[in-house]
């Protein structure tokens, strides 16, 4: 797989610096003009903001939730990521220190090319879908070598339904947590719920065996479903769906999403 990095004159590098210095003007909420008034859009100048405060707090687990999956990582030998937990277990490879002081350091004025919005000198490429901005591609050049101090939670599974952004991880005392923004709030922000103690469980036989993320609020259970499982034609989830929400009040469904 071939480096996608865009080389910039020293001329325009100049140019960007200068721009750094001054002023940013408030970010586009569209810059590729994707569908903003769709339910649950995660508009640019929300992802940006994210963004920056995930990288900041080297949150794999928010990062996550503003990655598209798979993800391209683009140097010498090419990666392909192709969930979250494969994200978090390389995510100071993929977000080396020098790819996160290069997005960081770099305002970005959100216009949209051909290629998506570009951060830097194209060190990533962000694009927008029904779901909203998120980032397609990541060009670095060498993986520096990077120690961690202390060990982060363990990322299960993410969730990103029309109405919730959802993270499940294995905290250092070995608990399941669950943690959910309803759309729009920021992952900047605390989660609008937050659950631990949870259960994981298999739900199906054999082929059609999926793991099940359960949670239990009172007499509510948040079940997290992290695969398909088997479905009749008549029952198809939609394209795009890795999962399910279902959330019960005495083994009685209240409310159901499909996993993007």
């Amino acid at each position: 797989m071939s480096t996608r990095l865009r080389h910039w004159l020293p001329g325009a590098i100049m140019c960007a610096a200068s721009l750094a210095a001054t002023a940013q003007a408030p970010l586009p909420a569209d810059p590729c003009g994707a569908g903003s008034a769709s339910k649950g859009f995660l508009p640019f100048n929300q992802f940006d903001k994210e963004l920056r405060s995930a990288l900041t707090q080297q949150d794999a687990a928010a990062v996550a939730l503003l990655v598209r999956l798979p993800l391209r990582v683009n140097d010498a030998s090419g990666t392909i990521l192709y969930d979250a937990t494969a994200l978090q277990s390389h995510f100071n490879e993929v977000f080396t220190p020098a790819v996160r002081k290069e997005i960081l350091s770099s305002p970005t004025d959100g216009t949209c090319s051909a290629e998506g919005v570009g951060y830097g000198r194209g060190v990533i490429w962000v694009n927008a879908s029904k779901m909203g901005y998120a980032i397609e591609s990541v060009n670095r050049d060498a993986v520096p070598t990077y120690s961690v101090s202390k060990p982060a939670p363990r990322l299960e599974y993410v969730c990103q339904t029309q109405n919730h952004r959802i993270v499940i991880d294995t905290v250092e005392s070995g608990d399941l947590r669950y943690r959910a923004w309803r759309r729009p709030r920021s992952l900047t922000e605390a989660p609008d719920l937050t659950l631990t103690h949870g259960k994981q469980d298999f739900d199906g036989h054999d082929v059609c065996a999926i793991p099940v993320f359960r949670f239990k609020s009172g007499d509510v259970t948040y079940d997290v479903s992290a695969a398909l499982g088997c479905y009749s034609d008549t029952e198809k989830p939609p394209d795009g769906a890795t999962g399910d929400l279902a959330i019960s009040r005495k083994d009685q469904v209240i409310s159901h999403e499909w996993c993007f």
